[in-house]
């Protein structure tokens, strides 16, 4: 009796650790086949980002190449010498060919910016100044840290 409940335990064991591993290899290429290139598609975007970027600060990006809007580069020319020269994006939301993001620079400063797929191709839009303060109480508000009569404060 011992020995046939050994091999029930074991067996049970196994097949549950068998059936997590397929488990594991089912969602995976349920979420590829779901979204195809997605991951591909937010690659060019983060990549399209920091390109862009880093010719704007080195002075080397073109208006005539149209991938980023007029009022994003009015706005970067005006903030540009207190920026650092350096940026890290944090993708807020997206859908497919839409990225919304959140740039944060050396300076301290906080952007949110969109990047848009357009008839093939890339494009910057947006470049607002975030207010930190208010950042600071919306999450302190989303997390119920503090009241909603405390977040008007």
């Amino acid at each position: 009796m011992n020995k046939s409940l050994y091999s029930l335990c074991l067996t049970a064991t196994v097949a549950f650790i068998v059936g997590i591993l397929v488990g594991s290899v089912v969602l995976i290429s349920m979420s590829k086949l779901r979204a195809p290139g997605r991951y591909q598609q937010k690659m060019e975007a983060v990549s399209f980002f920091y390109r862009t970027m880093n010719a704007l600060f080195e002075g080397t990006y073109s208006p005539k190449e149209g991938s980023v809007s007029e009022t994003f580069l009015e706005k970067f020319g005006e903030y540009k010498p207190q920026l650092g020269g350096k940026c890290e994006l944090f993708i807020v939301d997206s859908t497919h060919n839409y990225y919304e993001c959140l740039a944060f620079f050396p300076s301290g400063d906080i952007f949110n910016l969109a990047i848009i797929r357009r008839d093939g191709r890339w494009e910057l839009e947006g470049f607002d100044l975030q207010d930190w303060e208010r950042l600071w109480r919306d999450i302190l508000y989303r997390y119920r840290i503090k009241r909603d009569s405390d977040q008007l404060k």
